[in-house]
Formats: structure tokens, C-alpha cells, sequence
């Protein structure tokens, strides 16, 4: 169990609330914090100790970090419990393109990934996922600008690629179609009540409505 000594800048930075639980420097510049906090943050330097380090022992017993309990600050339980809570949430947030979820499990915690519109005039990677209108989209290269009127549609579907809930693909339990999706020879697809079997993988995402692949690339299943 590692700990590190960040600033309040550094939390605050970070949307990080400085909390009653966190060991504070005596004068509030700097608090304590446990790793899993820091988990997003890898490229980070910080000061870390070990629990029950001789260093951490000698840091805490220090004139800077060494005060008596009457002289720390408090907090309602309730406002810790919170406070807490948030901090999690932040981090979790923070961290959660790093991890790996399948498509299926990003949609059930798509309210913790970033909204589209919080990229203009910054970059995005290729991989990260966002939220648009309600939908989950995986960036598909990367984009060194986003630009404010290219969000995620059909018109944009060269950078953005919408994310949905992976069905086996057959005609009992067809994948849904959203008109920009790459189909794969034998899958099912469905659209608007009507299932089409492919018979020609895309190779690469189309874009057209089914019915109008009609003897290109899928057939209306029998």
C-alpha cells in the first residue's frame, strides 16, 4: 500500500475535494493521499511511501505534518461520506479509458465516460470513447482538433464510431443496424422490423440503410 503527498492545487486541478479523512501539512498546502486516487495519473510524479515506511513514519512525525487532533480541521460525516464519493467518481472517470471494458459494459457506465462537446479545440485518441446525444462513440483515429460543428453523425463517421450492445448476429438475435456499421458475410442484421442476412462482408463501415443494400451486400432473411 503506497501513499503520496500532492498540493491543493493539485486536487483541485484534478477535481478533487480536499476531505477531514485526508492527513493535511500543518499549513493546509498539502495533503496525503492513498494510491488509488493516483491510479489515472501514472505519468504523474509524486513523493509515494509505503504504508509503515521508516520514511512516511518520519515524514508524519515531522514539525511540517505533525499536529494534534484538536487542531484538525472538521467535517460533518455526512459532507465526508459525499466528499468521498465524488473523489471516487472523479478518479474513476479520470481513469476509465485506461481500462478494458467490452462495448457491452461501456454502454451500462456510459453516464462516467466524457461528453464530445468537452473536446472542442483540444485533441482526441484514437480508442477513447465519448458521449454524444445520448450514444457512446469510440474514436477511430486520432483528431488533433475537434471542431465544433464535426461531432459524431454519418457525416463524421470516418472519425467517430457509435458503440452498441453486441447481439450474436443471428436471426434469432440479429445486430441492431445504425448506418454506420462494417457487415460481416453470415451476420444478421436488423433495421426498421426487418432482418437482412449479409452475404458479402464491407470490409469497412457503410453508411446507406439496409434496404438499400439489397443485393449488394445482405438479402431480406428468409
Amino acid at each position: 500500500m503506497k501513499y503520496a503527498v500532492v498540493t491543493i492545487e493539485w486536487l483541485a486541478q484534478h477535481g478533487l475535494l480536499a476531505i477531514p479523512t485526508m492527513r493535511k501539512s500543518k499549513d493546509g498546502s498539502k495533503v496525503i493521499l492513498h494510491e488509488e486516487y493516483l491510479s489515472p495519473y501514472k505519468d504523474e510524479e509524486f513523493p509515494r511511501y509505503y504504508f509503515d515506511s521508516p520514511e512516511l513514519n518520519a515524514l508524519l512525525s515531522s514539525d511540517e505534518w505533525s499536529w494534534t487532533e484538536e487542531e484538525q480541521s472538521e467535517g460533518s460525516a455526512e459532507f465526508i461520506q459525499m466528499a468521498a464519493a465524488q473523489n471516487l467518481l472523479n478518479v474513476t472517470r479520470a481513469g476509465i479509458q485506461t481500462m478494458s471494458l467490452t462495448d457491452n459494459e461501456a454502454l451500462k457506465v456510459k453516464s462516467m465516460y466524457p461528453y464530445w462537446n468537452e473536446f472542442i479545440s483540444k485533441s482526441l485518441t484514437t480508442g477513447m470513447k465519448v458521449q454524444y446525444n445520448d450514444k457512446l462513440y469510440r474514436v477511430r483515429q486520432n483528431i488533433a482538433v475537434v471542431l465544433e460543428n464535426q461531432p459524431p453523425s454519418i457525416n463524421t463517421a470516418a472519425l467517430y464510431e457509435e458503440i452498441n450492445e453486441t447481439a450474436a448476429g443471428t436471426k434469432d438475435d440479429p445486430i441492431p443496424y445504425n448506418n454506420n456499421m462494417a457487415l460481416e458475410e453470415g451476420k444478421y442484421y436488423s433495421q426498421d422490423g426487418v432482418i437482412y442476412k449479409c452475404t458479402r462482408s464491407t470490409g469497412q463501415a457503410v453508411y446507406n440503410s439496409l434496404k438499400d443494400l439489397v443485393g449488394i451486400y445482405v438479402e431480406v432473411a428468409a
